[in-house]
């Protein structure tokens, strides 16, 4: 692939940044940033992508550090589940003996092997269709495309993993999801019975192998949670009450879509703020439910629809938002480390096959020629080990945060990396603020994706700037995601690590009526070095609110800034996360109470979840 090189980060930077004026302010701590545990950021868990790869590909997609992550619709592909024979000696159930042929086995699994061999780390997500069945399956319950025995569907499961075990010798794949995408095939089957399936593949599948059964496997309406006062949340929460103990992940899809109009875009969806609401209410209603939180597996993730132009055409704007949005939710994601187990972009190798031609979501060409998706994981590719998190937090001044930061170093490098992804289709001049000058950086090197102004995305890698010119200013183009490194000795690193862990408020959808909301959290014995609370909060878009400020056990906390909501061009609600600092002095061990004032009166609209993030000092890992 040709590289286009640009010196616009250059000329932004260094010496040059608009009077040495700052639009925000990101502080980078001394200390590691632990979540669940681990201030190490596992490569592993980040960078894959989705479907099996063919094997001409296998090592240009490890080349740019990348593996295949899910191994998609095995039940569907060669008519696997179609052709099953009936159990002769058990009425309405597959045949225990179909797949035990070994040579049927390699057609079926083959592929599979060839993905997960040579140092591969099997961690791979296998997922149903789970709409594919034999014609002599009794499905009339469910218009021909699911059976009416939830047993018998999951015994079709079961018997394929086992199929799998057989062939590979127990190297099955990590994850299991039973069906993709339920909640888009109402007319087929309800929750109930997508709830029942589960908890019966759980069991099979629990019975045999060491393998963690994830659902329900949601598509992008998982942004559109809030609509209609949360009923969409409502199927999601009887299947947690039906499935909580028996599933061992929660699994969703998260997308952003490219609006076009003319020569003006927008990108809009789930993420920031919608994510992180959804996350938020999900593990809400876990320890509510449970007393603890549930791993996530985020199976699909980046760019989905487009309107305004043809999403399948060769598009420089459809290229951008591919790599865009796949960079923006992993910033997210690694944020919400503690509850994320993993996450899958939507992106594939190569996804040619006979009547679609196009390469809107594809890494290489069947030729092995590199596309401009590449950016993705050429972006990440430094990180692939050796590196852990540095604690940074942006600047609380009461305004919706456009720039994402994180941080990390790398004491085998002595290197510190700057991440920032920009949510503004205008250029953001960024202090950097390292802490009581924990380090001194004179010097460092920038890389950038960004669009030009024709449309088409463009990287540019290591360009040397001077930060001591520009009194720590860094400027960053419009929507672009960079990193800037910092050579640091290694003694220089921090020695200290914070590690983070999230505590829920006891309520959910809490219906406003009047100004203020409350509800309590509950705290174990400890010391505390920091804390933040997040309120998500959600209206309908003709009503005009804000949260003003909270309570927490009668201490007023007015510092917060807004996560970015990139969905508030297109939808009928808002649903805001509004993220307050709170001193941990003001924590009791026990029940603490916090209220959440508004600047107006409300008769509708509900806080859906309350989040306390709390930072305690721990071994470094």
């Amino acid at each position: 692939m040709k590289w286009t090189q640009v010196f616009f980060i250059l000329s932004l930077t260094v010496g040059g940044v608009r009077g040495l004026y700052s639009d925000t302010t990101v502080t980078i701590h001394p200390q590691w940033l632990a979540q669940g545990g681990s201030a190490r950021y596992d490569s592993n868990r980040w960078n894959k992508h989705n479907s099996l790869d063919r094997a001409s590909l296998i090592p240009k997609c490890r080349s740019i550090g990348t593996d295949a992550g899910r191994w998609n619709n095995r039940d569907l592909n060669d008519r696997l589940f179609q052709d099953w024979p009936e159990d002769p000696n058990r009425s309405g159930y597959p045949d225990p003996n179909h797949l035990k042929n070994v040579t049927m086995q390699h057609q079926m699994f083959s592929k599979y092997v060839e993905n997960i061999k040579s140092g591969y780390e099997n961690d791979m997500i296998m997922m149903a269709g789970g709409l594919y069945w034999p014609s002599w399956i009794n499905t009339s319950e469910h218009i021909g495309q699911f059976p009416n025995d939830v047993d018998a569907a999951a015994e079709f499961m079961m018997l394929m993993v086992q199929g799998v075990y057989d062939y590979t010798k127990g190297q099955i794949p990590h994850y299991f999801e039973s069906i993709n995408e339920p909640d888009g095939k109402g007319r087929i089957l309800n929750f109930t019975t997508v709830a029942k399936f589960h908890k019966s593949v759980a069991e099979k599948l629990h019975s045999r192998f060491n393998i963690k059964v994830s659902g329900p496997t949601l598509d992008g309406e998982t942004g559109l949670s809030d609509r209609y006062n949360f009923s969409y949340w409502q199927r999601v929460a009887d299947f947690m009450d039906v499935t909580l103990g028996y599933i061992d992940v929660f699994s969703f899809h998260s997308y952003n879509s490219l609006v076009v109009s003319g020569k003006s875009h927008n990108l809009t969806g789930m993420n920031e703020a919608r994510l992180v609401a959804f996350v938020d209410l999900v593990e809400s209603y876990a320890s509510k439910k449970t007393g603890k939180i549930i791993p996530l597996v985020i199976s699909e993730y980046g760019r989905g629809p487009v309107t305004g132009i043809d999403k399948y055409a060769p598009s420089g704007i459809v290229d951008f938002s591919t790599i865009y949005q796949a960079n923006a939710h992993r910033f997210t994601q690694l944020g919400l480390r503690e509850y994320i187990d993993r996450a899958v972009v939507f992106l594939l190798a190569n996804e040619k096959y006979p009547g679609h031609d196009s390469l809107n979501w594809s890494l290489f060409t069947l030729q092995g020629n590199a596309t401009r998706i590449v950016d993705v994981f050429k972006f990440w590719y430094k990180f692939m080990s050796g590196y852990s998190f540095i604690r940074t937090t942006s600047q609380y001044d009461g305004a919706e945060r456009t720039v994402s930061p994180l941080a990390m170093s790398s004491p085998l490098d002595n290197e510190t990396v700057i991440l920032l992804h920009s949510y503004s289709q205008k250029s953001q001049a960024v202090k950097l603020d390292f802490e009581n000058n924990w380090i001194k950086p004179t010097s460092g090197e920038a890389t950038c994706i960004t669009i030009k102004d024709n449309w088409y995305p463009v990287i540019t890698f290591n360009e040397s700037f001077d930060i001591q010119k520009t009194q720590g200013i860094v400027n960053m183009p419009p929507e672009a995601t960079c990193h800037f490194t910092f050579k640091t000795p290694s003694d220089q690193l921090p020695s200290a690590t914070l590690n983070e862990t999230t505590y829920y408020g006891s309520d959910t959808l809490i219906p406003i009526n009047g100004n203020v909301v409350s509800t309590v959290i509950s705290l174990p014995n400890g010391q505390y070095q920091s804390a933040r609370l997040r309120v998500s909060t959600s209206w309908l878009i003709s009503e005009t609110n804000s949260v003003s400020y909270l309570s927490f056990n009668r201490h007023r906390l007015d510092a917060f800034h807004k996560l970015y909501d990139s969905d508030k061009f297109a939808r009928t609600t808002y649903w805001e996360v509004w993220e307050f600092v709170v001193p941990p002095y003001m924590f009791v061990t026990g029940t603490n109470q916090v209220q959440i004032h508004f600047s107006s009166s409300m008769t509708t609209g509900y806080v859906s979840s309350v989040a306390l993030v709390t930072g305690k000092l721990i071994q470094s890992d």
